[in-house]
């Protein structure tokens, strides 16, 4: 009995120390970003069109707050290597250890060869400041534009393009690379030729010479055309002057604002597909100012009376008429203005006629650019 109360503190003892042993050290907490998962890419034109979510957790699922930027990676012509599926690249074969802790470190060897594999390839187009993303979002994603058209212009042949993303945090942590996503684009047309650039009342009108080649030099017949305008000073096009494609070669804006200078370009499209634009025309530009007189009142009627004449007119069609002019001739005499500045109504009394003389009568509409229309059809008075 005295035996086994001795024997008692030392297997507390051992206990304690096999208790105490330590095993294998665990692995730092992770401190980068959680890689983007949802990037997709699409062709707008001569552009790759990435699209992804904000960046906003870390690897810990913590709030991500000090995001520094956003880089954009490339790869032309991409490897089988790199297009197949990560989990691809994980070992094969019949596999006796299917532990929880073994399938997850195979899978994160699978990731990080897909990693490496990309970066051997992959060119960093872009690095997107933090402070400049609002002008790459729209809502809660970020949107970037690669531009292609280098890219088709310098070969003879259309690579496949792969595309990932990395988020840095600003003590330097990286993100795991996004999703890949691949694009194999389409080859628009070449540019047209932009012609003259005419101006006629109240619409300016345009024409070119179609291209015949693809940017590989392929021969290749457009599918329409959208027409480019901007207003200087303004620097940047827009949105296209028609909503959908012309198919022929010319094109009139009448959506357009006198005392105004314009420069347009136009981009032919592929056939089928009106999103894919080639490379845009060289511009062309024209001062809109207003040359155009109105048009003429289409009637004029002169009714007399003992010592005046009484004129009332229909009013001129023209749109931009602030004013009128009324005219009297005698005789075989020109005529002669009756008001010195325009008069905004379409009536008008005249009351400096001597009775038993004939009179005629004109009356020419003023538009706002002070351009003097035609005159009316005479219109004769004798007061009695």
């Amino acid at each position: 009995m005295l035996g086994a109360r001795r024997a008692a503190p030392l297997l507390a003892a051992l206990v304690l120390l096999s208790c105490g042993k330590k095993g294998d050290p665990s692995p730092p907490l992770p401190r980068g970003p959680r890689a983007v998962s949802d990037l997709s890419v699409e062709q707008a034109g001569g552009e790759a069109v990435l699209t992804f979510s904000y960046p906003d957790r870390l690897l810990t699922g913590a709030s991500l707050t000090d995001l520094a930027s956003i880089e954009v990676y490339r790869v032309v012509g991409a490897s089988p290597a790199i297009t197949q599926p990560a989990r691809a690249l994980a070992p094969s074969g019949p596999r006796t250890d299917e532990a929880p802790v073994a399938t997850a470190r195979r899978e994160a060897m699978a990731v990080r060869q897909a990693e490496e594999s990309f970066y051997k390839e992959a060119k960093l187009v872009a690095a997107l400041p933090a402070a400049s993303l609002g002008e790459h979002s729209l809502g809660a994603s970020v949107i970037y534009r690669d531009d292609l058209l280098p890219l088709l212009e310098k070969g003879t042949t259309v690579p496949t393009l792969a595309y990932a993303v990395v988020s840095t945090r600003r003590e330097g942590e990286r993100s795991p690379l996004s999703n890949l996503v691949t694009l194999a684009p389409e080859v628009p047309p070449r540019a047209p030729v932009l012609g003259d650039v005419t101006a006629e009342e109240g619409r300016i009108c345009l024409e070119w010479t179609p291209p015949e080649e693809d940017l590989l030099g392929r021969p290749t017949s457009p599918g329409g055309y959208f027409v480019y305008r901007r207003r200087l000073p303004q620097e940047e096009y827009e949105r296209p002057v028609n909503a959908s494609p012309v198919t022929g070669a010319s094109f009139v804006d009448t959506t357009v604002a006198y005392g105004s200078s314009y420069m347009y370009t136009v981009r032919a499209t592929i056939a089928g597909k009106p999103r894919l634009e080639g490379p845009p025309a060289a511009e062309a530009g024209i001062v809109y100012n207003d040359v155009y007189p109105p048009a003429a009142p289409p009637r004029l009627d002169a009714l007399s009376e003992a010592d005046v004449v009484r004129l009332v007119w229909d009013a001129s069609p023209s749109p931009d008429v602030v004013g009128y002019l009324v005219f009297r001739a005698e005789g075989d005499s020109p005529p002669v203005p009756l008001t010195r500045t325009p008069v905004a109504d379409t009536f008008f009394t005249d009351s400096s006629v001597p009775p038993g003389r004939r009179y005629r009568y004109t009356v020419r509409a003023v538009d706002g650019a002070g351009n003097l229309g035609p005159a009316s059809a005479e219109a004769v008075a004798e007061p009695f």
